[in-house]
């Protein structure tokens, strides 16, 4: 290639990634020395110099992944790519002997000796496990994105894939959207370029240069067709079929609207004067509506200006992209003039769409072989494709774009009923190999209090979190008047659940006088309503600490897991199948032993609902008191056959 051809490909082409690239990053950002690293992979790049010129080199192939990521619409990988997660120099975190040593615990157990490591320590394992974590995504992020952007020119990729920003936006507003159509246009015309705004005798020369280069995969172009020199005359040469066969569904950025479909006609329109959007047509007011939905603090873009999409904005902009396309190609209507019927359609289109609307998740937005769907929708999936449109049009309608929603008056399919999950539940017999390895353990601050949790995990069936952050006010006795019978009377616990709800489970007896023993062990009074009301009724293990102080739900998940992989090594050679179900066990199986042991000692289904937080009572007070005293006495049944 001569000097002047080199020049021009620069001017029309971006810089790309070769293997060595991707290679360099993975090694840097996993820590290893950049310098060797830069001598056997970028030797092309010439001596590696100054420090400066690794950071830049770094900076620029983060830049070149992270805009890949972007241009294909995927945000959330484009957010991993910017992340610098190299590992720090020196670690922080004292090893497990030096810690043990420091805080003189060679007499506890191993296992004892990790849950005080890991509740000194947790916030910054947490931070390091983190780490880990997004390292790896980001490594698999980038593997990927080096099979994709390793691949060979393909009439199926866009434009601004290959050539810079300036000169893809110029072929796609002469309607070049994709390598294919532009192979079209210069086997079909002469003068190919003519005509063509912005694309003056120059552009049109390293463009027909580029694409002979690539003949392989786009196609041989007609023998007087010059690589070198203006376009000359060229026989009109009919477009490869491959080109032709290009789909007209597109993403929104980059869809073109029939005139006559956009919704500046529509039939349900509101008076434009009434209006309160600037739009004009319906893709404009889908994106109106979108960018209403940004958070007030959320002005973020790219390095290249443009705003990053929230998940929701995202995940709204999906739904309303598959519902305008589909008006326009398959309904052929605009958006803002369809009726009921047409929406009733389209929910029957999502539960069954045709195979040329389906392709798979990973084609990049910018690809032509993008497609908006992957493939039949559920029926819980096809239901929230209706809400958000339900909330698209109720917006649009709220903004006087649209005189009316014909949403509501479409029923979502019907959800199969889910019944309680009682696949991960422990059997009685497993259970009581619980009990008996739990009972033996030494009495150790960490130990005393998983007596205490796992007990009241399998009595209540809370989650982890309402266990964590269970405090000693939170505990009341309480008389239930249930005329004309006696008063029922007994211990409840109030948690905070799910949605920052609020509810009471009763607990028993037995359990109080255990947690009292824990509570006096902690130096705290025995009777919860003496403790002080912000006191965790879980508190730490570590040497010294505050009595009232909490765990945090992953110590206490770490401290579990560890136990319930000893009592797998108990079960192991008795029952090597309940020690491998055992292994998996956590603090959620706990909820649904809770469940499934209950409904087998006769507990009432609704009963057990309520305790587990599954739905909400919302009658009067004097009905509330009686189904309390009821569900302590079906309770009692589980508590007294144990």
């Amino acid at each position: 290639m001569s000097d002047t051809t080199a020049v021009s490909a620069r001017l029309i082409t971006r810089p790309r990634l070769h293997a060595g690239h991707f290679a360099f990053f993975r090694a840097v950002v996993q820590g290893l020395p950049a310098r060797s690293m830069w001598q056997r992979y970028l030797s092309d790049q010439g001596d590696v110099g100054t420090e400066p010129a690794v950071h830049r080199m770094t900076g620029w192939i983060r830049r070149e992944l992270t805009a890949a990521a972007a241009r294909a619409g995927n945000f959330g990988r484009a957010h991993l790519l910017r992340l610098d997660l190299t590992p720090p120099e020196r670690g922080t975190l004292p090893s497990l002997e030096d810690f043990v040593a420091e805080q003189g615990l060679d007499g506890f157990g191993e296992a004892e000796q990790q849950v005080l490591y890991a509740e000194r320590h947790g916030t910054d394992l947490a931070a390091q496990r983190r780490r880990r974590t997004l390292l790896r995504r980001q490594l698999w992020a980038v593997h990927t994105l080096e099979a994709q952007l390793s691949q060979p020119v393909s009439q199926n990729d866009g434009c601004e894939v290959w050539f810079v920003d300036s000169l893809a936006q110029r072929l796609a507003a002469n309607g070049i959207a994709t390598l294919g159509a532009l192979h079209a246009r210069m086997r079909a015309a002469p003068d190919w370029w003519a005509g063509l705004r912005g694309i003056g005798v120059g552009k049109a020369q390293a463009l027909t240069r580029f694409v002979a280069a690539h003949a392989d995969t786009l196609g041989a172009l007609p023998a007087r067709c010059p690589a070198d020199g203006p376009p000359g005359d060229l026989d009109a040469t009919p477009a490869p079929a491959q080109a032709a066969a290009v789909s007209p569904l597109a993403p929104i950025e980059r869809l073109v609207v029939p005139e006559a479909l956009n919704g500046r006609e529509g039939r349900f329109r509101a008076p434009p004067e009434a209006c309160l959007l600037e739009a004009d047509n319906d893709l404009q007011a889908i994106q109106a509506w979108l960018a209403a939905k940004a958070p007030m603090a959320s002005h973020a873009s790219d390095h290249a200006g443009e705003v990053r999409l929230t998940h929701t904005q995202l995940s709204y902009r999906k739904e309303a992209e598959r519902f305008l396309l589909w008006a326009i190609f398959e309904n052929l209507t605009a958006l803002s003039s369809v009726a009921v019927e047409d929406c009733v359609r389209f929910r029957d289109f999502l539960l069954d769409p045709p195979a040329h609307w389906c392709g798979p998740r990973s084609v990049a937005r910018w690809h032509a072989g993008w497609r908006p769907i992957e493939g039949r929708l559920s029926a819980r999936s096809c239901g929230y494709a209706m809400s958000v449109l339900h909330n698209l049009f109720a917006f649009l309608v709220k903004q006087g774009y649209l005189r009316a929603n014909p949403w509501p008056a479409v029923r979502p399919p019907v959800t199969p009923r889910e019944g309680l999950d009682t696949g991960r539940a422990l059997t009685a017999a497993q259970w009581q190999t619980v009990r008996e390895v739990l009972d033996r353990l030494p009495r150790t601050p960490a130990n005393r209090r998983l007596q205490v949790a796992l007990r009241l995990l399998y009595e209540t069936g809370i989650r982890l979190s309402e266990l964590v952050g269970a405090r000693a006010g939170d505990l009341e006795w309480l008389s239930l008047a249930q005329p004309p019978e006696a008063p029922e009377v007994g211990w409840w616990l109030t948690v905070l659940g799910k949605g920052g709800r609020l509810r009471r489970v009763p607990v028993s007896e037995a359990w109080i006088e255990q947690l009292g023993a824990y509570l006096t062990a902690r130096g705290l009074p025995a009777d919860p309503r003496r403790a002080p009301p912000g006191a965790f009724l879980l508190g730490s293990a570590a040497p010294g600490a505050d009595a009232t102080i909490g765990v945090s739900g992953n110590v206490f998940h770490t401290q579990l897991k560890a136990f319930f992989a000893h009592c797998a090594g108990q079960l192991a050679a008795t029952d090597p199948q309940g020690a491998v179900r055992l292994r998996r066990a956590s603090s959620h199986w706990l909820r649904h032993t809770n469940i499934s042991h209950a409904l087998d000692h006769g507990a009432p289904v609704e009963v057990v609902q309520q305790n587990a937080g599954h739905a909400s009572l919302t009658t009067t007070t004097k009905y509330i008191k009686v189904a309390d005293a009821r569900r302590a006495r079906a309770m009692r049944g589980l508590w007294e056959a144990r």
